[in-house]
């Protein structure tokens, strides 16, 4: 029974049983790794506010083999995300942000840049004066990216052309990136502003984008593309993003 040490942000749990937790959590060495708590549910429990979801920990558990669930020995808080649970919109956005890495990462495959991405958005929800919805947007941009299905903007799949910095493009029914000579009338039309943002996030750091201008005035069409994606990649859309859009 290999005992192993690395950092994990906590995305969920679940009681079992009367004392004890399931937890689901996303680690820096083995991607999705759901493991239980022992006596989580005590009063004096050793694990303290370390399950809270998106604590950042370090975490040591017990794997056995051909078993699902881990079992957690300990855990150490680096950084809490307490402070956010008082707003709305930043739970919301929170909420949002683990059921895509629920939905999109395959349990126990390491992934450390999704890990890295994950670390920088929780901080960047943390400053003061950054927008939520533009955080949300920027995971959601990186998830689809980091799970393969997030198009290259920048070139026609069709025709291959490299497309100019102001020109629009349509996306196909296959999720693929069209110059608008080689699209389909009835292809969602790209403007060349979201393309930018599109670029744009996956060039610089969350808290960097989500304090850069342009943002708002693409926010409903960037979101109508991302929405498209990932109804297409999952065939259906997270139940968190409905209370996430309600904000």
């Amino acid at each position: 029974m290999p005992s192993v040490e690395t950092r994990a942000i906590i995305l969920r749990t679940y009681n079992l049983a009367e004392a004890d937790k399931v937890v689901v959590c996303f680690t820096e060495a083995s991607g999705m790794v759901r493991g239980v708590a022992r006596g989580a549910r005590r009063l004096k429990s050793r694990y303290g506010a370390g399950l809270e979801p998106w604590t950042l920990i370090r975490i040591a558990y017990f794997e056995k083999e051909g078993r699902e669930l881990v079992s957690l020995k300990g855990v150490d808080i680096e950084r809490s995300s307490f402070a956010l649970a008082t707003d709305a919109e930043a739970s919301a956005t929170l909420a949002y942000m683990s059921a895509l890495v629920l939905e999109f990462m395959p349990p126990h495959e390491k992934n450390a840049l999704m890990f890295r991405m994950m670390v920088a958005c929780m901080e960047a929800l943390v400053e003061e004066g950054v927008g939520k919805a533009a955080i949300a947007s920027y995971f959601e941009t990186w998830t689809l990216r980091l799970s393969g299905v997030l198009p290259d903007v920048s070139v026609c799949a069709q025709c291959h052309r490299q497309l100019t910095e102001g020109e629009a493009a349509k996306l196909g029914i296959d999720t693929q990136i069209r110059c608008t000579d080689c699209g389909r009338e009835s292809d969602m039309k790209i403007s060349a502003a979201v393309r930018k943002q599109i670029q744009l996030i996956q060039r610089v750091a969350p808290c960097t984008y989500a304090q850069t201008s342009g943002y708002e005035k693409t926010r409903e069409e960037l979101n109508a593309l991302l929405k498209r994606l990932t109804h297409k990649a999952l065939e259906r859309l997270p139940r968190a993003l409905e209370t996430l859009q309600a904000r």
